[in-house]
């Protein structure tokens, strides 16, 4: 009887093992086929979500000019020489109507993972907020900090008109530009420049007299742009601008002439903000 018995419970036992290895290796199943489900599921609703985007890039305007200072008392034989480009980057908060809604106001906005490179190591290449009034004209800037570029968002008259705008500012409603300034600074120092017809400008013309090649000054400027709504829904954009001073015209001489503007072509989806929560 002991025999039996012990045969019985072995047979037992392995039964038992048998169901538990089944359950895992159902559950595993399970789990890997709800898995695959509820990714499907996120990414239908990801790309339904963002197929009429709620914040896009309207337009991107960029000036460019460049500054010199003489150390030499207007001899013009001692200067330092900079290049800056002035960037308006505009958001379209209208794509489903016009009418302002908790969906498409701006409750929070910071700019992050900023990065500039170029062939080139002449200069110091610098990239911050820059205030929008001075938009156009060299302004000192100091480098942005690894934690990015937090903007103050304003949702009032009263907080409009309390506003530093030399601090980072925007619109809830989207209305101004997100403004930021590039700096290549001293580019060329202690040099002597010879003036044409007599007279020299401290704007891009100075590249020309210094016999600067634009190629070299040519950079890539990156950087991501977050911003929530008043739903408390997260959007992103990664954003990359090619400056090249050159003109797209061959017929003009680009910021040689003194200064260069451009509107970049935003119709592009990879301007659109994607909703990521």
């Amino acid at each position: 009887m002991k025999k039996i018995f012990s045969k019985q419970l072995v047979l037992i036992i392995i039964d038992i093992i048998l169901l538990i290895v089944s359950i895992n290796a159902y559950n595993g199943i399970y789990k890997s086929e709800r898995g695959k489900i509820e990714y499907t599921e996120l990414s239908t609703k990801f790309i339904e979500e963002n197929q009429e985007p709620v914040f896009r890039i309207g337009q991107i305007i960029l000036y460019s000019s460049a500054n010199a200072v003489d150390n030499s008392n207007g001899n013009l034989k001692d200067i330092d020489i900079s290049q800056f480009t002035d960037i308006e980057l505009y958001i379209d908060n209208k794509t489903k109507g016009d009418e302002l809604t908790p969906e498409n106001t701006i409750s929070e906005l910071y700019v992050d993972k900023i990065k500039v490179t170029s062939d080139s190591n002449d200069g110091e290449k610098i990239f911050n907020y820059k205030n929008p009034l001075m938009c156009g004209k060299y302004t000192e800037l100091q480098s942005h900090t690894e934690g990015g570029i937090l903007f103050n968002v304003v949702n009032s008259n009263d907080n409009n008109r309390k506003a530093n705008y030399d601090e980072p500012v925007f619109y809830t409603d989207c209305s101004n530009p997100i403004s930021f300034g590039y700096i290549n600074k001293n580019i060329l120092t202690g040099c002597e420049v010879t003036a044409n017809n007599g007279s020299i400008s401290f704007d891009g013309s100075i590249l020309k007299n210094a016999n600067i090649d634009l190629d070299e000054l040519k950079s890539s400027i990156n950087f991501t742009i977050y911003l929530r709504n008043n739903y408390d829904e997260e959007f992103v954009c990664n954003v990359t601008i090619d400056n090249n001073l050159l003109s797209d015209d061959a017929t003009t001489q680009g910021i040689y002439s003194g200064y260069l503007m451009k509107i970049i072509d935003t119709k592009d989806v990879k301007y659109n903000f994607l909703k990521v929560s």
